[in-house]
């Protein structure tokens, strides 16, 4: 194989260039990863904010629902005892009066 001049000096270049270049990108890296961390460590606060956000409206969605419960309860059974009222008012010999749609009549 033959020496090549120019190819040796490349080679020397390149071996020179390699820890010139190592200190000029070795500074820009490290800022690079440093903004990278900022924007990841804002990342998981706007995240956290937002988890606490939806959490918050689950919390006030479930105290409603429980509210929307008791409430309809609370009408049932009032509904239940006013039905109770007009039935031992309707029959005061103490029989219950049964509602059917008519359908064994007709069957007869």
């Amino acid at each position: 194989m033959r020496f090549s001049p120019l190819s040796f000096v490349l080679g020397l270049a390149a071996a020179s260039l390699v820890p010139v270049l190592s200190r000029v990108f070795r500074p820009l890296a490290v800022e690079a990863t440093a903004a990278g961390m900022g924007m990841l460590e804002d990342a998981r606060r706007v995240l956290a904010q937002q988890m606490e956000n939806l959490e918050d409206v689950m919390a006030e969605a479930q105290a409603r629902r429980e509210q929307l419960d008791a409430e309809t309860q609370a009408t049932a059974t009032d509904e239940a005892s006013s039905e109770a009222t007009v039935e031992d008012e309707a029959a005061p010999t103490g029989r219950v009066r049964r509602r059917t749609n008519g359908a064994r009549r007709r069957a007869s």
